[in-house]
């Protein structure tokens, strides 16, 4: 079996034009670069042989970073090319949002595994696995390496961009990218100094409401997002709930949906439910109440 090699890539350098926050409180390379050696890391940490493409805080040729994947296969290693990136949506702030990952046919499946758990440990709005004509995607391909591009949120969306600048979302972000590739490849997930499993948080109670009648169930609330049980939600609107056993997922009036098992309940985003059913959603924090209505 060839020796498996996870290239690293931190998107952009430190001068890159135009890759920051509006407010110029975040350019693009520091979280990428912080993403990125914190994966190194704990990929290490895990018997896994990780490096990155670039050392410093250049900006370094797209074609060089791929040539560094291909060169490393001829060499007669598994490459696999991951980049790091944040995301933008125009020039000022925004309301783009949510997490998402470029993939081509060698990396579909790991690609999938990436997102779902990106998605699951941040609460963050799943964007979707997608294809497009990128440098690293594209020129992976060619030389038969699975190549996948990361957009970690935006930073032209003020909540979005105040999560990356956090040590804390960093390390979310690295230990689900880690998680991810260790399910892919079978690989165990070491728990080590450098990399150790987040302490448990209290768990706040939240409230629903759905056209002014309150549920006897109740939600939660864990890192600003509000989770609520998707079958007695569905079920009190007359929605369709089904699980889909090919992609392990819940599904609600036929969409997917984000969601984590809390004692044998399943869980979604409120938002992510609540667009699913058809419902607007409001929040009330002096209750700590998700209000639905049709």
């Amino acid at each position: 079996m060839k020796k498996l090699i996870i290239l690293l890539d931190p998107g952009h350098g430190a001068e890159t034009p135009g890759k920051r926050s509006p407010d110029g409180t975040l350019r693009e390379y520091e979280f990428n670069r912080g993403v990125s050696r914190l994966l190194q890391k704990k990929l290490l940490s895990c018997g896994i042989d990780a490096r990155l493409t670039v050392q410093d805080d250049t900006d370094m040729p797209l074609v060089q970073r791929t040539n560094q994947a291909r060169d490393s296969k001829r060499q007669g290693y598994d490459v696999v090319l991951v980049s790091i990136h944040a995301n933008a949506a125009g020039n000022g702030w925004s309301t783009a949002n949510g997490i998402e990952t470029y993939t081509n046919d060698q990396a579909e499946k790991l690609a999938q595994i990436i997102q779902r758990r990106l998605v699951a440990d941040t609460g963050l709005r799943d964007r979707g696995v997608k294809r497009a004509d990128l440098h690293i995607t594209r020129e992976s391909a060619r030389y038969g390496i699975p190549g996948v591009l990361v957009e970690l949120g935006f930073m032209t969306n003020k909540n979005e961009c105040a999560l990356l600048k956090t040590p804390a979302y960093r390390e979310k972000c690295a230990t689900a990218i880690v998680k991810a590739i260790c399910e892919h490849y079978a690989v165990p997930f070491k728990v080590t100094a450098d990399n150790p499993q987040p302490a448990a948080k209290p768990v706040d109670k939240v409230s629903i409401e759905i056209n002014g009648k309150r549920l006897a169930v109740t939600g939660y609330l864990k890192d600003g997002v509000s989770w609520l049980p998707i079958r007695a939600v569905a079920e009190a609107v007359g929605g369709k709930v089904e699980w889909c056993a090919a992609t392990r997922q819940v599904k609600v009036n036929g969409h997917d949906l984000t969601e984590t098992i809390e004692g044998g309940v399943a869980y979604a985003p409120a938002r992510e439910l609540a667009a699913a059913l058809g419902l607007q959603v409001e929040w009330r924090q002096a209750t700590k109440t998700v209000e639905l209505s049709s």
